[in-house]
């Protein structure tokens, strides 16, 4: 019994040297826990399994998907403006279990609300207070709809296979950075688990050397494919799409499995099958996400065709229910492009992933998506890359099959001629639409571009369109302040209509104005956007919307609000709006004020400029408080038009700008041109002052020219000796005030009476307080 007492008081030893410390005389000290009392382990830190990757982007939200080795407690996803703080971003959300698979994988998801449109966002991702990724992926949020700025996506197929070359193709596109990824089909191969599917420790998709070169800041939306048909609950698990599916759903839009059957290749059997079709809008384009595949074991497709593209079947209440939502949505949602996407090839030179029968052809899918204008499908399945020339006459939509993103490539059978041009290669798309053009850009696995098609998709004829755009597009202002920017339409086809103009996506506490809020296409208008001062510091995506009987379109403005800075200055233009002759010039006063601070040197420049024309500043820099005269030069050769010129004041400590719309004419026959000297005078209040009027010809023959003066101050008076001239002639003008005329400088123009002189001379009057008089 001896020896196994002395084992225990060992072990008890060993406990208190662990949990007390040592002192000098090399004794522990310590008060041992009860027997009752359980001792904690700390908890192992959580695992990173799924790198982090984002679906459903719209403009006003994205989601974020992972997966780690913990369940509880869930991730916490926080995010804000890039142009904020990454380190610690404002807004969180804590993600939705999924579901679990592997040996200790737990899926999460995580909406991302509130998103501007086209806005650098960046996010983090923390579980029970651990970083798990230790940087801030940035993404840019989705265009809002309607927008015309240009963009472009990626388009893979058939990649899921877990081979060097699927890797090779995914890192060509992390290295293009599309806006987005839209897939069409065999996203994981053979069977579409959750095993092929995979983790950071393997998989078919998710292994590290695939999808997270790509997934944490490009958004996917990936259409079902054959293989995983049948079992494709991991579809909808791992690419969930719920913004994207809210707001089409009443429409019929659809994202679930549903069961199937009765139809021909099915008999009595009942399956459940993915139904997966939806549509979304980014920028002025639609882009059409269809369910067009089909388990190889109950009749590939045909029975695609007879579920989905064939009309309502008898005792299957979702049989047909793609194709009525599919021609409803086009009916309804006019738009600059369409594209479609889906896995069975409308025309394929494969000899085992051959064209599709029974989706191709005037009377069938392809019938419906040309007869609304939809301009290119994209397709899988075949296993090479296709371009195929337009198959229904008189109709210009366009097929490709993007089949080489990573499974062994099939070869091509022939030379059919539908097939303008076919190779077996690794590949993908990037697609590029810019206003009408969309060019097509296959790059292979090592980078190489090949067969570039370049399309230009103009409105259909006689239809009534617009443009929009925004002049400046990037404003920056000062918290409490406001910007201005010019907003121009113009019309790209048919009969110019009414455009009315609104905002979204401004920041808390600010407002925007239009002058006027409606415009005839062709027109502009006027915005300002004011701040105020509890108007959170940041960088904003301003989408402006144009609305039309028969179109609407949209652009963006880039807001920066920034914080007070300790010396600063205001700029502004008078007056801001003037009309020059082509080969003449106008003039405009550039003033500045001091609005917090101290006073500093800026420097002015001038841009937006047309064709020909020069800028010059007198002087080219200012103290704030100071002014500078702008003269505006045109040639002879300048084209005639309206221009929105941005003059820029840069200072030390900040800079701001300001607008001027110059308009440019055309020269008259018979024309003249007047200036006063001096052009600055000054008087006393009840006394009075002179400036001679002169006249010069500028082409064809002189005329009468009649003068008048405005802009005088209270109780002064003009009068002209002689009231009228010929051109070339001049005239004495008497400037008298009247005891009671303010003190003050004013501006005063002078002109022809009819008003036929494109720009009128300009003179400085200050009026002083007489000696004596209080």
């Amino acid at each position: 019994m001896s020896r196994p007492t002395r084992a225990a008081v060992s072990l008890i030893a060993l406990l208190v040297s662990a949990l007390a410390p040592l002192h000098n005389d090399g004794f522990a000290v310590a008060s041992l826990p009860s027997l009752g009392t359980p001792i904690k382990v700390a908890a192992a830190a959580p695992i990173l399994l799924r790198d982090p990757y984002l679906t459903d982007a719209t403009g006003s939200s994205a989601m974020v998907n992972l997966a780690t080795d913990t369940s509880s407690p869930a991730p916490i996803i926080s995010w804000g403006p890039a142009a904020g703080n990454c380190a610690s971003p404002p807004s969180s959300v804590t993600a939705t279990y999924v579901t679990s698979f592997g040996t200790n994988d737990k899926q999460f998801k995580a909406q991302l609300s509130g998103l501007q449109p086209n806005t650098n966002y960046c996010y983090r991702v923390a579980q029970a207070g651990v970083d798990l990724l230790g940087a801030a992926p940035i993404f840019t949020s989705a265009l809002g709809s309607g927008a015309t700025d240009p963009f472009s996506f990626a388009v893979i197929g058939d990649w899921g296979a877990g081979t060097t070359d699927e890797a090779n193709v995914l890192s060509r596109i992390a290295a293009a950075k599309p806006a987005f990824i839209v897939t069409v089909g065999d996203n994981v191969y053979n069977s579409g688990t959750q095993t092929e599917y995979g983790d950071l420790r393997g998989g078919n998709a998710f292994g590290p050397q695939y999808w997270p070169q790509v997934g944490r800041t490009i958004p996917a939306f990936p259409a079902t494919g054959n293989h995983g048909f049948s079992g494709s609950v991991p579809y909808f698990q791992n690419w969930p799409q719920d913004a994207t599916i809210a707001a089409c759903a009443q429409s019929g839009c659809r994202y679930q499995r549903d069961t199937y059957c009765c139809t021909g290749t099915l008999g009595t059997t009942t399956k459940t099958y993915p139904s997966s079709w939806y549509a979304f809008d980014w920028g002025g384009t639609r882009f059409y996400i269809l369910d067009g595949a089909w388990s190889d074991s109950t009749g590939a497709y045909l029975g695609d065709r007879q579920a989905h593209f064939n009309g309502p079947v008898a005792g299957c209440a979702i049989c047909g229910a793609e194709l009525t939502w599919l021609t409803n949505d086009l009916a309804s949602h006019p738009a600059a492009h369409r594209f479609a996407f889906w896995h069975y090839p409308l025309y394929a030179d494969s000899s085992s992933q051959g064209s599709d029968w029974f989706l191709d052809g005037p009377d069938n899918l392809e019938g419906v998506l040309a007869s609304y204008g939809v301009n290119i499908v994209f397709n899988g399945h075949a296993h090479f890359y296709e371009r195929n020339y337009p198959q229904i006459a008189g109709n210009p939509m366009l097929s490709y099959v993007t089949g080489g993103g990573g499974d062994p490539l099939g070869g091509v059978s022939g030379h059919s001629s539908f097939d303008a041009y076919a190779k077996a290669i690794y590949h993908y798309l990037r697609v590029t639409v810019a206003g009408a053009s969309v060019t097509v850009t296959p790059t292979d696995e090592n980078g190489a571009t090949f067969d570039v098609q370049t399309y230009n998709f103009s409105p259909p004829s006689g239809t009534n369109d617009f443009s929009i755009s925004a002049n400046p597009s990037t404003l920056s202002v000062i918290q409490g302040q406001g910007a201005t920017s010019t907003i121009s339409t113009a019309v790209v086809s048919g009969a110019a209509q009414t455009v009315t103009l609104s905002a979204s996506g401004l920041p808390a506490g600010a407002t925007a104005t239009f002058s006027p809020s409606a415009v005839t296409a062709g027109g502009s208008s006027t915005l300002t956007m004011t701040t105020a001062s509890s108007t959170p510091v940041a960088s904003y995506s301003i989408t402006v919307m144009g609305t039309g009987a028969s179109a609407s379109h949209a652009t963006t403005i880039s807001l920066a609000v920034n914080a007070p800075v300790s010396d600063d200055f205001s700029i502004s233009a008078s007056p801001s709006s003037v009309t020059t002759l082509q080969g003449q010039s106008a003039t405009s006063t550039i003033s500045t004020a001091v609005v917090s601070g101290s006073a500093q040197t800026v420097t002015l420049s001038a841009s937006g400029l047309p064709a020909g024309a020069t800028a010059t500043f007198n002087p080219s820099a200012v103290t704030a408080g100071g002014s500078s005269t702008l003269t505006m030069a045109t040639a002879s050769s300048t084209p005639v038009g309206n221009y929105s010129i941005t003059v820029m004041g840069t200072g030390a400590s900040a800079s701001h700008a300001t607008t001027i719309s110059l308009a440019v004419n055309a020269p008259v026959s018979d024309d003249f041109s007047i200036s006063a000297s001096p052009s600055s005078v000054t008087t006393l209040q009840g006394q009075s002052v002179t400036s001679s009027i002169t006249t010069a010809l500028v082409s064809g023959s002189a005329q009468t020219v009649t003068l008048s003066a405005s802009g005088l101050p209270a109780g002064a008076t003009a009068t002209f000796n002689p009231t009228a001239v010929t051109a070339g002639g001049s005239s004495t003008l008497t400037m008298a005030t009247a005891s009671s005329t303010p003190v003050g400088n004013y501006s005063l123009d002078h002109g022809d009476g009819d008003g036929r002189l494109g720009e009128p001379c300009h003179h400085h009057l200050a009026c002083r307080q007489r000696a004596g008089v209080r």
